[in-house]
Parts: structure tokens; C-alpha cells; sequence
């Protein structure tokens, strides 16, 4: 079955011969006379009323979840973030699948989708007329359930997923900083999700702000933060935080407690090239970006670092 399809789905990123992967090829996108089919469900998705594919509620509606300068950033930032950060990563091993989970417009799915990738995208409701106006394809762009996370991908067909500023939202009552009782166990049953789906020796990136790095531009103070926290954001107007005990931000050994008994390597990876520090003040820019651009490797998972960026890889056997 495999050899049959084989021919139509080149191995980007890859000098060498073909990679076998005999059960699930055939459930991959194939590109016939210009056009692509969709990649097999895990299960049947239902489509809703605003016209999008979803392991939710056949009547779920929701209000829109972003402005008009949420489209707007997202639009300049991601396809630019998409071809000079992630696709060189992408382009390190044989890819054919990626997946984007939390993608808000979608640019980083549509950026290398253009690069010849089979390309998806996924995020919640609310974000779909949005989609729709930017002509965001229904067979590339599902929404998942925030209370019952399911991705609609079989197991294994994914070769790359990449996630960024969305984990430490997750687990949270308002899709910001107030920490359900159950965080830690709703974040490893998400990051278990995207596992999941990576096939073997598939690989997932996971970024977000670091809670070992005590200063934090982009997000308000946790929920239960002390009250000299609070004050200081205030007069600072940034978040500066314990790096100790708990916060709805998380950091690299969160990682290796939602992910322990699967079989993954992960490596530490530079953020250098990938935050453009508008949040910080105009004066520090090119300090703060010099930082972190020339940070030896053997920091990058430490509290010296202000962002994860965690590169999961699936052990190619199991």
C-alpha cells in the first residue's frame, strides 16, 4: 500500500531515500491533478454552524475572540515567523505533515502549506468568521472543545507539530491566568494529545514564556500572586514573579512531568530570531535581543532564558 503513494509525497527537508512508513501512508494528504485531499479522521468530525469541521458540539457557537488588530498582528507576524523560524527546523528531518496547534489566523499553516507541506491548523471556537474571510480552507482548519481536548488526526500522522503562547493557557478557568485545581493534570492530558498524533520519529515544538525567568512582558500576574508581585507590575508594567512554586506559566521540567513514561527525547532550542521584543521597552530592544541571540546552549533551559522553546522528538520505534 505504501509504495502506491509513495512517489506523490516527497520527503521535504531529506537528501537521503524515501522513509517507509507502511501502515499509515496511504492516510496522508495526496495531491491529485492540483488539488489536495484531506487527511483521514481519527473520527468523524461534525460541521458546525459556522461552516468549520470539529470534535464538538454540533450547535456550538461562539463570539468572535479576536479584533481587528489581533488579524492585523497576526497576519504580519506569522507567515514571517513561519519561514524564518520554524521552517528551518522543519527542514532538519523528513516531513510531510505539520500540524499547528493554537494558530489563531492560521498564517504559519498557510506559510508552509505554500512551501509544499501538507499543513493544518487547529484552535477554538470563536475564531472561524475571521477564517472564513481570509479563505481559510474547512479541510485544513478543524476546532477542538477547550473542555474535552481531542485532536481529529489519526495516530501517527503527523510529522511535526509546533505550539507557541498557548500552553500556559490552558487548564485555566478564563483562558488566561486563573489555574483550575486540575491544571497540571488538563495540561498533560493536552500535551499527551499532540503526542499522540506525532508519527514515529515525528517531532513537536513547544514555546511559551518561561515561569523560571522571573520577568514576564506578555502576560498580567498569576491569579494568586502576592500582593508585592501585583504592585510591581503596576509600576513596572511588566510582570515580574517568583520563579519558584506555582504559576500558571510553566517551564522546562513541566515538560518532562506531562510527558514521563512516553518515548521522547527533548532538546533545548534557541529563541533567537523568533520574538521581535515589541513588548519591551524601546531602549532595551537590541540588549534584550543580543541576549538571547548569543546565549550559551548550555543555558537555553535555565531561569536565564525568558521563553521555553522545548523540541520534542518521538522515538522512531515506538
Amino acid at each position: 500500500m505504501a509504495g502506491a503513494h509513495a512517489a506523490a509525497l516527497p520527503d521535504h527537508g531529506s537528501s537521503g531515500p524515501d522513509v517507509d512508513r507502511p501502515w499509515f501512508l496511504p492516510l496522508i494528504p495526496i495531491v491529485r491533478h492540483g488539488s489536495r485531499e484531506p487527511a483521514a479522521m481519527l473520527r468523524s468530525p461534525i460541521t458546525t454552524l459556522d461552516g468549520y469541521h470539529g470534535l464538538l458540539p454540533r450547535a456550538w457557537t461562539r463570539d468572535e475572540t479576536c479584533d481587528e488588530a489581533y488579524v492585523d498582528a497576526q497576519n504580519d507576524f506569522q507567515a514571517t515567523k513561519a519561514r524564518a523560524f520554524v521552517l528551518p527546523i522543519v527542514r532538519e528531518a523528513p516531513v510531510r505533515t505539520i500540524l499547528d496547534v493554537g494558530c489563531g489566523m492560521g498564517g504559519m499553516a498557510v506559510a508552509l502549506e505554500k512551501e509544499g507541506y501538507e499543513s493544518y491548523g487547529i484552535d477554538l471556537p470563536g475564531l472561524t468568521r475571521r477564517w472564513s474571510s481570509a479563505g481559510r480552507s474547512a479541510d485544513r482548519f478543524y476546532l477542538v472543545d477547550p473542555d474535552a481536548f481531542e485532536l481529529p488526526f489519526l495516530d501517527g500522522t503527523i510529522d511535526f507539530a509546533f505550539t507557541f503562547g498557548a500552553i500556559e493557557h490552558v487548564g485555566t478557568t478564563n483562558g488566561h491566568a486563573d489555574r483550575r485545581p486540575d491544571w497540571h493534570a488538563v495540561r498533560q492530558q493536552w500535551l499527551r494529545e499532540i503526542f499522540r498524533v506525532l508519527s514515529p520519529g515525528g517531532r513537536m515544538l513547544i514555546g511559551g514564556p518561561n515561569r523560571a525567568f522571573p520577568i514576564d512582558v506578555a502576560h498580567g500576574p498569576d491569579n494568586q500572586a502576592a500582593s508585592w508581585e501585583r504592585w510591581l507590575a503596576r509600576r513596572l508594567g511588566a510582570t515580574v514573579h517568583r520563579p519558584w512554586g506555582d504559576n500558571f506559566l510553566w517551564a522546562y521540567p513541566d515538560v518532562h512531568r506531562y510527558l514521563e513514561g512516553l518515548p521522547y527525547t527533548m532538546e533545548a532550542r534557541s529563541i533567537g530570531g523568533f520574538l521581535d521584543f515589541s513588548r519591551v521597552p524601546a531602549f532595551a530592544r537590541t540588549a534584550a535581543r543580543a541576549y538571547v541571540n548569543r546565549m550559551p546552549r548550555a543555558l537555553l533551559d535555565t531561569g536565564f532564558n525568558p521563553w521555553v522553546m522545548a523540541l520534542v522528538t518521538r522515538s522512531a520505534e515506538s
